[in-house]
């Protein structure tokens, strides 16, 4: 019995140890570019495999660290689609003014203009998930985080 046991011990640590190696990410990280446009506008690069959680919580972030802009409301100006600042990839652009026909969201979807949600729902989803880590990175290179 005390061999089984050990036995699968063994098999436990040793697949612990080794599964950010296969692929199987242990604690997933979220590096997300963000651009300033101008002094309310800014736009979100897709990147890491980062979904519409992480996207709104970077917007969350740059809003409240690098703007500093603590209440109101976030919009999504542009939805998803090609970057205006890196090309080749995908971009997201928020904005902290009120965008035509704009509604309000509980989703973290990102293929919508027009979307409102809180800078303080935003910064939320930031620690949806404990094991998931998000921050941005800034043209100049610096890392901010939440």
């Amino acid at each position: 019995m005390y061999k089984s046991l050990a036995l699968a011990a063994v098999i436990a640590v040793s697949t612990f140890a080794n599964a950010d190696a296969f692929g199987f990410p242990l604690l997933e990280r979220f590096t997300i570019p963000v651009f300033p446009i101008d002094a309310t506008s800014f736009e979100v690069i897709e990147a890491d495999g980062a979904g519409g959680q992480q996207l709104w919580c970077a917007a969350g972030i740059f809003t409240t660290r690098v703007m500093g802009v603590q209440r109101g409301d976030l919009y999504i100006k542009v939805a998803r689609g090609p970057s205006q600042n890196v090309p080749g990839r995908v971009g997201i652009v928020f904005t902290t003014q009120p965008v035509p026909d704009s509604f309000t969201t509980y989703s973290s979807g990102v293929r919508e203009a027009g979307k409102r949600a809180s800078v303080g729902m935003a910064n939320a989803l930031c620690f949806g998930e404990p094991a998931r880590r998000v921050r941005i990175r800034l043209p100049n290179g610096n890392l901010v985080r939440p």
